[in-house]
């Protein structure tokens, strides 16, 4: 079964972002962009992990910043316009 990790969700991010900077600059639209930010937000706030080294603090908590943060990531993808 395949678990998704702190690094292999991070790595699928990175890879999103490398597509994202390649459609744009050949499209030359900066929707991707957006998209690609809402979809980082998503994903953390679908499935929201932490690395290792923060893991003993507690969990509830870490839940709950980590999602803020992708809420914000997912207002930031709605609200700006990287290609205007």
């Amino acid at each position: 079964m395949f678990r998704l990790t702190f690094k292999r969700q991070v790595l699928l991010c990175l890879l999103v972002a490398v597509v994202d900077i390649i459609l744009a600059h050949v499209t030359q639209l900066g929707l991707f962009h957006n998209i690609s930010w809402i979809f980082y937000g998503t994903v953390f706030l679908i499935h929201p992990t932490w690395p290792k080294s923060v893991d003993w603090q507690d969990h509830t908590k870490l839940k709950r910043g980590i999602r803020i943060g992708a809420a914000l990531c997912i207002a930031i993808g709605l609200i700006t316009k990287f290609g205007i």
